[in-house]
């Protein structure tokens, strides 16, 4: 039997005989069952192993009191045909920033450092670019929730593999660019692995220890969790579950630079004292890591703009929200080359379940998570939604259009700028909110605060800044309100540019033919060549870029393709540029009055948008630097 989430079947209306036949049918062999015992969960998850054919899964399962359950399914190592068991190791990705929020509550709880302190206090000798430094300085608080405005790493700093490895001034040292504040700190979240790197080098330097050694003493020693650790043991490597690819492909193990973000091994019989002692509250089998009170704080959001008002929502210390079967889970998940990992807990009813899978993209643990999280639950009622309220006239001042601000990595802010446009629309009692092509239907359900289908708690918030500019703020992101009329400006241009580009090479199959056959004049060979090559150079420059987003070694060093890619991008202006000089010193009567027209309009178009991707340097500058 395949234990899957239950699907409702659908019946053909072809007369009642062959209705019957369908329903008994339909009954027989498409509906599929949950999970209702530990047995057939187990059957399920090696169901889905099976079904992606390589790999191995880590699961627990427990209460405050006990580990339920704690099993590895699936081959470990393909090479030897060893098994996975509950003491496989896995590596579990950003779910290595928990324990750094974990290790600055330790040090807090001891009077050695404030969550408020700022960086430039704690560690002066690490220098993080602010503008607004004077106003709003970086503090330990902002790294550890991601709102300190800080880039993301860089394809360099994920190419980066040194097996010394680095140490975490090193690490930081090399990612350095991703060291500057894009926005005022404090406002909006924004997912930085630098950050958290940065979080435990202050750690190390208040405590003195390396702050792996750190880690170990205070937080996995006690947890029993001794032989867990972000760096790479003999032990470790030889017992770790071998990762793959989507695509069945093994990976080789990565000494990332940001290791407190990323490089946790752990097994599923050690991850499951973890969140058994967030269950209990910073305690586990009498021994205290941390109080009650910050594991409370741990799993709060208090630094962006909308915190107060959504006081279930955001991500904490290295700890989030995860609504499931209509249940807030709090936890975290990761994922690595060759992995992905969940943890997640319900601290009000005292369960949990960790799951790690030596796969990349995270399809694998998403689809167990989906059987793990609806066994968990599945005699527990479902908490009631917020009851809606009434529409007032004040929401009609957040109807409109909203830009993203907060990007995960500014490369991108290109594309998110002309596709990412959020609208809020009111229809009746709902609000619409629209993005990336998907809609959401939104009820009111307090002063400025909303929610959607079975959330249990407020999942969106309409807000203002000191200055008065109004943002939407939670679940979808962070956006401020924008003009109608610029985001229909942008649209309309972005549309005529790409129309225009598109007709170039549509064009030369008309005008080449009648080039070739003698009936066309030689004179605009040159108006209308300059801006086909242009747009082949771009089209060219495109593909190769694509054939390589995704791939850290490829993007983050030299490559034949990533440098065919920075030379096409800057041929692209020059022939463009080309093109528009040749057009305008043509004469109409000579090559034609359209070819003229059309050579100008389209090197016109080709250089506006080389302007725009060069303003945002998504075209002409390696990756690797």
């Amino acid at each position: 039997m395949n234990f899957a989430k239950t699907r409702r079947a659908r019946v053909p209306w072809l007369g009642a005989g062959l209705l019957i036949t369908s329903v008994f049918t339909v009954l027989a062999a498409q509906v599929q069952e949950e999970p209702s015992s530990i047995e057939e969960l187990r059957a399920a998850i090696q169901a889905e192993v099976d079904d992606i054919g390589h790999g191995s899964v880590g699961i627990a399962l427990v209460s405050r009191d006990s580990t339920i359950w704690a099993d590895g399914i699936g081959i470990a190592d393909p090479q030897t045909g060893r098994q996975a068991d509950a003491n496989t190791y896995w590596r579990v990705g950003s779910i290595s920033k928990s324990f750094v929020g974990l290790a600055a509550l330790i040090l807090q709880e001891r009077g050695k450092l404030r969550l408020t302190d700022t960086v430039s206090e704690l560690v002066p000798q690490v220098e993080v670019r602010n503008r607004w430094v004077d106003r709003d300085p970086v503090r330990l608080v902002h790294l550890l929730e991601h709102t300190a405005a800080l880039d993301d790493l860089h394809p360099k700093d994920f190419a980066s593999n040194d097996p010394a490895p680095l140490s975490l001034l090193q690490g930081l040292e090399h990612a350095h660019d991703s060291l500057y504040c894009r926005w005022p700190p404090g406002q909006h979240f924004s997912y930085s692995n630098i950050g958290p790197a940065l979080g435990a080098y202050i750690v190390q330097e208040v405590d003195g220890r390396l702050f792996e050694d750190f880690v170990a003493d205070e937080i996995l020693e006690p947890l029993q969790m001794t032989g867990a650790g972000m760096l790479l043991t003999d032990a470790i490597e030889e017992s770790l579950a071998a990762g793959f690819t989507s695509t069945g492909e093994q990976v080789d193990y990565r000494h990332i630079i940001a290791r407190p973000s990323g490089a946790m091994n752990a097994t599923p019989a050690q991850m499951a004292n973890f969140v058994r002692m967030l269950l209990n509250r910073g305690e586990l089998d009498g021994r205290r890591i941390v109080s009650p009170e910050s594991i409370a704080r741990m799993e709060r959001s208090e630094t962006t703009l909308s915190a107060a008002l959504l006081p279930s929502l955001g991500y904490g210390l290295g700890n989030f929200e995860d609504f499931e079967d209509g249940f807030v889970f709090r936890g975290h998940n990761g994922g690595l080359p060759g992995y992905s990992a969940w943890y997640g807990y319900l601290p009000d009813h005292g369960l949990g379940y960790c799951l790690m899978a030596s796969l990349s993209g995270g399809k694998l643990t998403s689809r167990i998570r989906d059987l793990v999280t609806e066994y968990l639950v599945r005699d527990i009622e479902s908490p009631a939604r917020d009851s809606a309220v009434e529409m007032n006239r004040e929401i009609d001042q957040w109807i409109g259009y909203y830009r993203p601000v907060a990007v995960r990595n500014e490369s991108t802010r290109y594309i998110q700028r002309l596709v990412g446009v959020l609208r809020v629309q009111q229809a009746e009692d709902r609000l619409l909110v629209g993005v990336l092509g998907r809609e959401f239907r939104y009820r009111l359900v307090g002063d400025r605060v909303l929610s959607r289908g079975s959330r249990p708690a407020p999942t969106l918030a309409l807000i203002e800044d000191s200055e008065g500019t109004r943002y939407v703020q939670g679940e979808v992101g962070s956006f401020r309100q924008v003009s109608p009329a610029v985001v229909w400006l942008e649209r309309i241009v972005a549309s005529v540019v790409g129309l225009l580009l598109a007709s170039s090479p549509l064009g030369a199959l008309i005008w080449i033919p009648l080039m070739l056959s003698g009936r066309g004049k030689r004179e605009a060979l040159a108006v209308r060549s300059w801006p086909l090559l242009a747009v082949t150079a771009i089209v060219i420059a495109s593909v190769a870029f694509v054939s390589v987003a995704g791939d850290a070694d490829r993007l983050g060093k030299p490559s034949l393709l990533g440098v065919g890619f920075v030379s096409l991008s800057w041929a692209f202006v020059v022939l463009a540029a080309q093109g528009l000089r040749c057009g305008l010193r043509s004469e109409a009567q000579h090559v034609g009055r359209f070819a003229r027209l059309h050579g100008i309009a389209v090197s016109a178009a080709c250089l506006v948008s080389a302007a725009y991707l060069l303003r945002y340097r998504a075209i002409g500058f390696p990756s690797w630097w």
